[in-house]
């Protein structure tokens, strides 16, 4: 006899359900028994309202959808509407998201402060059952403390936090969102703390490599790598473990590396370190045939199939065997058709073929099957919308993945980029690059950029600070030097500014950009220009395929300019030729 419906849809809930617990691989069995109901489904409603398009949204109501569409008004209307009909304050803290993402942080703390008075009011009237309330009243205290942080309030933040840790000690969104909150207020020990409180049992691969990488960020790496380790042998197909270390390798591949062969001498057995190596060196093109070696090696080892095929990709990526890399993401996603990893392949797939409207597409449905990854959030969405011209409507879904992650040193670092350098907004990119160096103190780079950013928005005396700081934590970076040599000569600070320039040189005399500035020097301040031709000869001789096509042609313009100089000024007549007439670089 023929099911019913409800019979079909009963036991499609009933399969659906096995299906998120098997996050990466479904076996064949339930495959065929969904497809099956799916089928007879299909059948039934297609009899009684016809065939519809497919529609894929990761929003959940109107309001959201014209939120991630950078519909900012639109948003806040929706949001207002579902408000009056809820006394929940929920739909209020999205409008005070809205303001925040927009840079309206007074605006936004206002309503913040406005929703947690309305939150404290209904509790104490104990208007719901407690337990409904207490899953409404978790997602809303870790929405007040994130947001307070994102408006740069981080006593603020830390107050609200300390406060809500008291009822939800074992949150683990509270608790990312906290470890943030102590990091950016400078008390490493108390988010030490809550490394502590953040429970390992019964939890998954995913969340136990999060734990690592939080470990990692108050320098405890021999803890971090242990649970790395450990998350590993729990789910070896678990892509958060990699993603991990492409994050940690991504801004000293050396140091990671250096620490990994330590480990891998106490234990030249363990196969997860050769994975490890083998992913940071499939991200490079300089030593992909390391990562060819290590991949040989790993093939016939159990090592799961997901990460191994992940690594086979990107190591074909980079060495521009594009055919082949495809044929490793078109095994994944066959593998693992409607996994997010699935679709998240898909979409890289569709991506790489120019697709950009499908990879968008495929994005969404990974975002659907794991609404908590976000990597998809944080690079695949704005590396397809910046294809798609849509860079300018990025903005959303960084928030969303900060929100995830709030911790997540490499999501606020593109952040802080995406601001700087796509939309020029330089008072969010330096918002954000201070939250970095408030998590990571000790990175020189973050206060370089600041660096630029401040020179750009003609700020020299800070900038010279922030170059200063650079180098009191590393002194072997070529440009750091070299961009404070520059300011210097700006300022009119000659010493000072061929100390740095000599310093640069002494680091790397091959250094083109380094030789200009000295090109320029040697020209504009002791009108050397026999000197002057060394030093930029020197330049625009080292011009390889690797010079970016603006500095080609600065060096290419300074050096003609002083070439066809050079037989009218020289050093005996004394005469000079000034900064501005020729181009200095940071």
């Amino acid at each position: 006899m023929e099911k019913s419906t409800k019979e079909y849809i009963s036991d499609f809930k009933k399969y659906i359900s096995i299906l998120k617990k098997n996050k990466y691989f479904i076996p064949a069995i339930t495959m065929t028994m969904c497809l099956s109901i799916t089928i007879g489904i299909t059948g039934v409603v297609k009899s009684v309202v016809g065939t519809k398009k497919e529609e894929v949204s990761i929003a959940t109501n109107s309001a959201e959808a014209a939120f991630y569409n950078k519909k900012y008004d639109v948003a806040i209307a929706g949001y207002t509407k579902l408000q009056e009909e809820e006394e929940w304050p929920i739909w209020n803290m999205k409008i005070a998201e809205i303001y925040s993402v927009k840079g309206d942080y007074t605006k936004s703390n206002d309503i913040i402060k406005t929703v947690y008075e309305s939150r404290n009011r209904l509790i104490d009237t104990k208007k719901e059952k407690i337990d409904t309330l207490e899953i409404k009243d978790r997602e809303l205290a870790n929405y007040i403390v994130f947001t307070t942080l994102m408006n740069g309030e981080e006593k603020k933040a830390l107050e609200y936090g300390e406060m809500f840790l008291q009822d939800y000690s074992n949150d683990k969104n509270l608790l990312k969102t906290m470890f943030t909150v102590y990091m950016v207020n400078g008390n490493k020990d108390k988010a030490k703390e809550i490394l502590t409180n953040y429970s390992t049992s019964d939890e998954t691969a995913s969340d136990i490599a999060i734990l690592a990488r939080m470990n990692m960020l108050v320098d405890d790496f021999d803890k971090g790598f242990i649970l790395l380790k450990d998350a590993w042998y729990k789910d070896k197909n678990e892509v958060k473990i990699f993603d991990v270390i492409a994050q940690i390798a991504d801004y000293n591949q050396v140091d990671i590396l250096n620490r990994i062969s330590k480990l891998e001498k106490k234990d030249p057995d363990e196969i997860a370190y050769k994975m490890w190596e083998a992913k940071i060196y499939s991200m490079s093109k300089d030593s992909i045939e390391k990562a060819g070696q290590l991949v040989a090696e790993l093939e016939n080892e159990d090592v799961g199939n997901i990460n191994l095929m992940l690594i086979k990709s990107n190591m074909y990526q980079n060495m521009g065997e594009l055919e082949k890399g495809k044929e490793v993401l078109d095994e994944i996603i066959d593998n693992d058709p409607n996994s997010f990893i699935g679709y998240h392949a898909a979409a890289w797939q569709a991506y790489n073929n120019k697709e950009y409207n499908e990879a968008f597409k495929y994005c969404e449905k990974s975002i659907i099957m794991n609404k908590d990854y976000p990597d998809n959030y944080g690079f695949l969405i704005p590396e397809i919308m910046t294809k798609q011209k849509k860079a300018e409507e990025i903005e959303p879904y960084f928030r969303t993945a900060l929100y995830k992650e709030p911790f997540n040193y490499n999501i606020i670092i593109k952040i802080a980029e995406y601001y700087g350098n796509t939309v020029k907004d330089t008072s969010k990119a330096l918002h954000y690059y201070e939250l970095a160096s408030k998590i990571k103190p000790n990175d020189a780079e973050i206060y370089y950029n600041m660096a630029l950013i401040k020179i750009n928005t003609q700020r020299e005396d800070e900038a010279i600070e922030l170059l200063k700081k650079s180098i009191s934590l590393n002194d072997k970076v070529t440009k750091y030097h070299r961009a404070l040599g520059t300011v210097y000569l700006n300022k009119e600070k000659k010493e000072d500014a061929l100390k740095e320039i000599r310093n640069a040189y002494t680091l790397d005399k091959k250094d083109i950009l380094t030789l200009n500035n000295a090109g320029c020097y040697y020209i504009a301040i002791d009108g050397d220009v026999d000197r002057a031709m060394v030093n930029l000869k020197a330049a625009y001789e080292g011009i390889n395929e690797k010079t970016s096509l603006e500095d080609k042609e600065t060096i290419t313009q300074n050096y003609n300019r002083v070439k066809n100089l050079s037989d009218v000024y020289n050093k005996r007549n004394g005469a000079t030729l000034t900064v501005p007439d020729l181009k200095l670089f940071y």
